[in-house]
């Protein structure tokens, strides 16, 4: 079983016992908790733990409280309510969404300030809400434990595939870097082509020749090392396993970045000097001791026990000072860089290859002492679309609540709440608003049959709970993200309840109502900032380009105040994210509405775009370096740069 259709099978199960487990115990509102499983499975991770799950029940419980409390405040008074309400759901949204380990913490706890009023009565909304909040606390805790038991995610396991995708990528890189070195002689079955021409869209003139590129595979050392951060950053509290080896785990992400910063730096370097064996001893020695310890990083990944006797040794490059005292000022820094660039990966691999072997060790622990830099944020602050999208909630609260007072549409206060919530879940996601309607119109095309023909015959709980779990299968398995709501809404349109009224009036009602909400997300999608994808990308390539361009700037400062280094981490953060982004909205243009650009010439832009963000990374990780640097920083003061526009 794969694992689409392993992840189906644990929403379908508990989806269904969200329905089965109240109506076996006579419980109201028994859809609370199955549009609850809906919500986590749509918009959250495969990856379940018991964490994570407290931390979403606590998130409803702060949400039911916060709801419970305006409701008791401004019960009196619909405008402050609703006032109170949409201040408040838009701030939760926003930390929701610059929240970045689990989304659905926050979301649980915006849908739940949104659930607790029945309407604006105030008779029973105490006992409403508490119900409301009862039934999704349920739905948190079944998803939990049915994704905890069943089909459990190896969390380590996909870790470490990652892992040993980057350093295979890290060992090829330093090996198509290393035959064009100076002094190196190319092995005629190398299988790199360090240099090659390419047509306009950045592919090979050669078909046939499928030999990747020094750039290709920095550009892929790139993409795996951040991925690898990302994954790292997400689950090393949830799994055990990573938790138990946290130290060791942090030290692998740390040289495996400063490896890839040093490969991507010697990647794009001009080295001026003829034959480095004349400067270096045993240079081509040297070099191929540093893939022996890129290669034993993977073996030790693979096989741990056959990396237990193995240690770090320090071992350097030594120069002929004699002859680069002789020689002249650019080749002397030629030789002295390439030695300080291969001296640097040397260690770093050596250090990567004994942490590994330390990874799933009882008694070994690394030899050295490494001071790592701090880990980073788990939020993302001061991102324009986490702004725009708790704007964008307020004004769909209002709209949705002017057309609830002035129409009273079918759901009445439903509706607002509906709208709010689908519009925060799907603000700025790479789809089109058309498609949200033709996936409700699809689920509502099973949906029908199933009320005509199927509901009306189903007379034991077996029979309901298989019709609940194909459904839901279904949803999941052909759809993925928070798209899937929409196909699976056909089936909450039924109103499965312990007792069925069927009457085609009510089922119309409830189709209209979800109707109306789609036509709101599709007023959103447009209203009051487009997330039309052209508009992004060309928003987005600004915005790093500006970025970057103040980035640079900054940088030239020589004594930096507490501004200024503020505004650089800003900078290099809010580039980062406009990199990635980029590169999201590039696959999603409509090219079309354009004569000279094609699918493939905006995707690859914005790859190398991402190439160039993480060249930038190197250069403010080198700017941390070497600031104390004295020759550096005589080297600035005598000397102004006039490269870059101010």
């Amino acid at each position: 079983m794969n694992s689409k259709a392993r992840f189906a099978t644990k929403v379908a199960l508990s989806l269904t016992l969200a329905y089965l487990i109240p109506f076996a115990m006579g419980w109201p509102q028994a859809s609370t908790a199955a549009t609850t499983v809906m919500l986590i499975a749509s918009t959250g991770s495969q990856r379940e733990s018991f964490e994570k799950g407290s931390l979403r029940v606590l998130g409803t419980v702060v949400g039911a409280v916060i709801g419970l409390i305006l409701v008791g405040a401004f019960a009196q008074d619909r405008f402050l309510y609703m006032l109170s309400v949409s201040i408040v759901v838009s701030f939760i949204f926003y930390f929701r969404n610059a929240y970045q380990s689990d989304p659905t913490l926050l979301m649980l706890t915006a849908v739940m300030t949104l659930m607790m009023s029945n309407g604006g009565d105030a008779e029973g909304a105490f006992l409403y809400g508490v119900d409301r909040a009862y039934m999704t606390v349920l739905g948190v805790t079944i998803y939990t434990l049915v994704g905890v038991y069943l089909f459990p995610s190896k969390a380590e396991q996909n870790l470490t595939a990652l892992l040993q995708e980057t350093l295979d990528i890290q060992q090829k890189t330093f090996a198509a870097i290393s035959v064009s070195l100076p002094g190196m002689a190319p092995s005629p079955s190398s299988d790199v082509q360090p240099n090659e021409k390419r047509d306009e869209t950045g592919e090979r003139n050669s078909a046939e020749d499928a030999t990747p590129s020094i750039d290709e595979l920095v550009e892929k050392l790139f993409t795996a090392q951040t991925t690898l951060e990302q994954r790292f950053n997400v689950i090393k509290k949830e799994s055990s396993e990573v938790a138990a080896y946290i130290q060791e785990w942090k030290l692998v992400i740390h040289h495996t970045q400063k490896i890839t910063q040093f490969l991507a730096t010697a990647s794009s370097a001009r080295f001026n000097h003829a034959n480095t064996n004349d400067y270096l001893a045993e240079f081509p020695e040297f070099v191929e001791q540093v893939e022996t310890l890129l290669l034993q990083s993977q073996q030790f990944l693979a096989t741990p026990t056959s990396g237990e006797s193995f240690r770090f040794e320090e071992k350097k490059l030594r120069a002929d000072e004699a002859k680069l005292a002789a020689s002249s000022h650019l080749t002397r820094a030629s030789v002295l860089t390439l030695g300080y660039l291969m001296n640097r990966l040397y260690d770093n691999a050596g250090k990567l290859a004994e942490t590994v072997s330390c990874i799933d060790s009882i008694t070994k622990v690394v030899s050295f002492k490494e001071t790592l830099p701090p880990m980073p944020s788990a939020f993302l602050w001061w991102d324009a679309e986490n702004f725009k999208t708790s704007i964008k909630v307020f004004v769909t609260y209002w709209v949705a609540g002017g057309l609830w007072i002035t129409f009273n549409p079918p759901g009445g206060y439903s509706f607002v709440i509906f709208s709010t919530i689908f519009m925060a879940v799907l603000s700025f996601m790479p789809l089109h608003p058309k498609a949200l309607g033709f996936l409700f119109t699809f689920g509502f095309l099973f949906a029908i049959p199933a009320y005509v023909f199927i509901l009306p015959g189903l007379e034991l709980g077996i029979e309901l709970a298989l019709f609940l779990f194909i459904y839901t299968f279904i949803g999941f398995y052909l759809f993925k993200g928070p798209i899937t709501i929409f196909f699976m809404l056909g089936m909450f349109v039924l109103g499965i309840d312990n007792t069925m009224t069927y009457h085609f009036g009510i089922i119309l009602t409830v189709m209209t109502l979800f109707y109306l909400v789609v036509l709101m997300i599709v007023f959103s999608h447009y209203f009051p900032f487009s997330s039309k994808a052209e508009h992004l990308f060309l928003t987005v390539r600004q915005r790093l380009f500006f970025h970057l361009h103040h980035l640079l700037l900054s940088m030239q400062n020589i004594r930096p105040n507490w501004l200024t280094r503020l505004s650089l981490a800003l900078h290099v953060k809010t580039a980062n994210v406009a990199s990635k982004k980029l590169v999201l909205w590039a696959s999603k243009v409509d090219v079309s509405y354009f004569d000279n650009n094609t699918q493939q010439h905006l995707i690859h832009y914005a790859k190398r775009c991402g190439v160039l963000m993480g060249h930038v990374n190197n250069l403010v990780a080198a700017q941390t370096i070497l600031k104390n640097n004295s020759l550096i920083t005589k080297l600035r003061e005598t000397h102004v740069d006039t490269v870059l526009p101010t």
